[in-house]
């Protein structure tokens, strides 16, 4: 009978029951929405850096793009040195391994069957330490000259082949989503790369400026020998003319700087939100409490109990704040979405969205906070309401 009753008054009040919603609606998606996009720029962070596997990282001294877009965005970056400074890297003091990469492009032109630019790497199979280990873990073999590994945010193709530069490929597997600039990148064998740039005609211009592909590297990976310190080691090397050198510690380092401030803001807003979001619903049960005076009353004199009129006003919390906040939580997601394609296109910071379980588990966390400060806000007035006398009730809402 009472649940009947709270569901009739939710239909019977349309405009307030909408609002309440909208309310809860909204508070929830912003939490959603700025909780997950924190978490998934410190899941990006973290997996990124731990994929790189190196402890510095050297690129040419002229660079347009800082360490930071080279590690944590897939947009191409057409930089190079000369392939002698190899040589001059591997000699110094504390550097134990050093592998070359070569950057390149794919073209979002009728001539390639990609529909975006993506960043084409070519890896050293003898000395990499790196891609062979995400070989290890998607294909199981070492690749063929005519093969690719495709990032994890690149889309599949049709027949797993696919047109690079106007030259085809087989795609020897995809590897899953780890955050940084792997999951938009294609890897090919260092030797493939550069010859399917230098007979590129679209990208004759670059080769003009930089010279011959086969005689450029885009950037070293180094790891130090155990107990050598990599900041003395990435001193040593931006020594050398032409080069610059950043270890992962630093990259962190600054990262994580960016992140305490980002993280500062997000929880201030949160703080506010939920503020926002118990005033709000505080008042608007307060205001339904008057509306139902006469309701109440009457209820109260057909024999209705304080606890009967106590649960059906949390009753009517309940239904509107679940509503709500699966409604939130939706919105909350697609705001998600669209905060990972702003910070991907305009900002260096990596991305990696939980899981699954992990999401499921965030929102049903997030559901609980909301469902809390919305029971909280709901409790004084539904004691009030319980409290009140039913003659006394039936009378002043009579006399509105």
């Amino acid at each position: 009978m009472l649940l009947k009753l709270v569901w009739r008054n939710l239909v019977r009040r349309p405009w307030q029951t909408s609002l309440t919603i909208f309310v809860v609606a909204a508070c929830t998606a912003a939490l959603v929405a700025s909780l997950l996009t924190l978490w998934s720029i410190e899941n990006g962070a973290k997996s990124a850096l731990n994929q790189w596997g190196a402890d510095v990282l050297v690129l040419p001294a002229q660079a347009e793009y800082s360490p930071e877009e080279v590690l944590f965005t897939g947009s191409p970056a057409n930089i190079y040195m000369d392939a002698q400074v190899l040589k001059e890297i591997s000699g110094i003091d504390g550097v134990e391994k050093a592998t070359p990469q070569f950057f390149s492009q794919t073209l979002n032109q009728s001539c390639c069957s990609l529909p975006d630019e993506y960043r084409l790497v070519g890896y050293d199979p003898v000395s990499d330490f790196l891609v062979n280990g995400l070989l290890a873990q998607g294909v199981g073999r070492e690749l063929n000259q005519d093969e690719v590994i495709i990032g994890g945010e690149i889309p599949a193709f049709l027949g797993d082949r696919v047109v690079i530069l106007g030259q085809p490929f087989d795609v020897a597997g995809y590897l899953n989503p780890k955050g940084g600039s792997i999951d938009r990148t294609i890897f090919v064998p260092i030797d493939t790369a550069r010859r399917v740039a230098s007979q590129s005609p679209y990208l004759q211009e670059i080769w003009q400026r930089a010279g011959n592909p086969q005689g450029l590297v885009s950037a070293v990976l180094l790891k130090t020998s155990e107990g050598v310190s990599p900041e003395i080691v990435g001193q040593r090397i931006s020594k050398i003319s032409g080069v610059k050198a950043v270890t992962a510690g630093k990259l962190m380092q600054s990262l994580q700087e960016q992140l305490i401030a980002f993280r500062s803001v997000i929880w201030v807003l949160v703080l506010i939100i939920c503020a926002i979001t118990a005033a709000s619903l505080y008042t608007r049960y307060s205001s339904l409490i008057l509306e139902k005076r006469e309701e109440v009353g009457l209820l109260r004199i057909l024999g209705a109990r304080k606890n009967q009129v106590f649960g059906m006003i949390l009753a009517e919390s309940l239904i509107t704040v679940l509503t709500a906040s699966a409604l939130g939580s939706l919105l909350g997601l697609g705001l998600l979405i669209y905060f990972k394609l702003m910070l991907k296109e305009y900002s260096s910071f990596p991305f990696l969205i939980p899981n699954l379980s992990q999401m499921l588990i965030a929102l049903g966390g997030l559901s609980l906070v909301t469902l809390w400060i919305s029971l909280l806000a709901a409790l004084w007035p539904a004691r009030r309401s319980a409290r009140l006398d039913p003659v006394l009730a039936l009378s002043e809402g009579q006399l509105r």
